[in-house]
């Protein structure tokens, strides 16, 4: 490991340089939500016991030489007093100010092996692709930010603002070109990412190396670093979603790009004719992980015509094909939580969910308000399980509602 980046100090110890004091603030934001303990400081001179210490250089207008010179004294300062787990160059997603002269400054300091530059931010529409930046799909040279009246931007590629060894590479490909980095031959590797998955997979990679890499990237970076550091509090979901409407699935499907969802097809057959596969202990470990898991039974819109060929397959009647279904799902919801608490449950399907609940043995609902527009929230009372519990008719609501409910649970976790 570099001296002075990847000592350890605490177990979330993190330094992030910012060029202004709103990107100061935006990098941290994601990190306080998730239960660490922030501070931008508003003195070059003020050391904080915080988990995440955020310093405003105050040099995005600065020429480039005085904003390198500033972030050297600034960074050796700190790191005299500091040894962060995580050091983090925090940039401007539209490419302003001065980053290459000030990661070059930081390497120089650091001795650094490897850069990864990643200032896509998807949650604002601004992502990395061919290792141009774009804004809700242009060119970010034809943006207004080509005009900025004090840092005009002059070029959308964002390796031409670094010099030396520059390579442009896919998510994919960043563990190789990270094992391959030495300090003698340090390397500046500008990774694509269109979508927050991408950006949890670079910090994923950067967590995995041998060497710690310097983290240079907007408040999206900074989010995927919150994710991995802290996952479990963000609060998770097990949804059961039993119900095979057209609209359930829309709600499924509108959450599958969310960078916190897994999905659990239950094939209905091994239901019927139990075959080895495990999925309690597969939905553990992904709750476990920090995921929302969502457990259903329709892998597309033709399988709910298939329902009658099933009953006749094992001659059993709607109804009873139903009941079984929905057993075998409240079964597998209690195994689940005899093993890992998830923050709340999602009950889609009103025979689901009350095979959920005697599964559990509660006695009762008692109400507390709604998650989203048709979703009730509430407790069971009478049973173990003293978690949030939202219930949804499987034909109610629209495409968004699973996904609100999953945000409600997170910000009620971060409460």
């Amino acid at each position: 490991m570099n001296v002075g980046i990847t000592t350890q100090k605490s177990a979330h110890s993190i330094v992030i340089l910012a060029d202004d004091f709103t990107g100061a603030n935006d990098a941290g934001v994601s990190l306080a939500q998730a239960g660490m303990s922030v501070e931008v400081a508003l003195d070059d001179n003020y050391l904080s016991d915080a988990q995440a210490q955020i310093f405003n250089t105050d040099s995005r207008a600065l020429s480039a030489s005085d904003a390198a010179a500033r972030v050297s004294a600034l960074a050796a300062e700190v790191l005299q007093h500091a040894s962060p787990q995580w050091l983090v160059k925090k940039m401007d997603s539209t490419l302003r100010g001065n980053p290459g002269a000030e990661v070059a400054a930081l390497q120089r300091l650091t001795g650094v092996a490897a850069i990864i530059v990643a200032p896509a931010f998807p949650a604002a529409g601004r992502v990395t692709l061919g290792g141009q930046c774009f804004v809700k799909g242009e060119l970010l040279t034809d943006t207004e930010f080509a005009s900025d009246p004090k840092t005009p931007v002059v070029s959308a590629s964002v390796g031409a603002l670094f010099s030396g060894d520059v390579r442009h590479v896919q998510p994919a490909q960043l563990a190789q070109a990270l094992a391959e980095a030495t300090a003698e031959k340090p390397v500046v590797l500008v990774v694509d990412a269109q979508t927050d998955a991408h950006l949890d997979e670079i910090v994923t990679h950067a967590m995995q190396a041998e060497l710690r890499p310097l983290l240079v990237g907007s408040a999206g970076i900074c989010d995927a670093l919150s994710r991995r550091l802290t996952p479990v509090k963000s609060g998770q979901v097990l949804a059961i979603v039993g119900s095979m409407s057209e609209i359930a699935q829309k709600q499924l499907a509108a959450v599958a790009a969310h960078p916190r969802c897994q999905q659990f097809f239950i094939d209905i057959n091994t239901i019927f004719a139990p075959q080895p596969t495990d999925y309690a202990a597969a939905i553990v470990a992904a709750l476990q992980d920090g995921k929302h898991c969502l457990v259903h039974t329709c892998p597309d819109e033709q399988a709910r015509h298939q329902v009658t060929a099933l009953c006749e397959r094992w001659g059993l009647s709607r109804t009873e094909c139903g009941e079984r279904i929905c057993d075998y799902l409240g079964q597998l919801t209690r195994n689940v939580l005899a093993q890992t608490q998830p923050d709340a449950l999602y009950l889609s399907g009103g025979d689901v969910a009350i095979a959920v609940a005697r599964s559990l043995g509660a006695k009762g609902f008692q109400i507390q308000g709604r998650a989203a527009g048709c979703v009730p929230w509430g407790y069971f009372s009478g049973c173990e399980w003293q978690r949030p519990v939202m219930t949804k008719a499987g034909g109610f609501g629209d495409e968004t509602t699973l996904l609100r409910a999953l945000n409600f649970i997170e910000e009620k976790s971060s409460d």
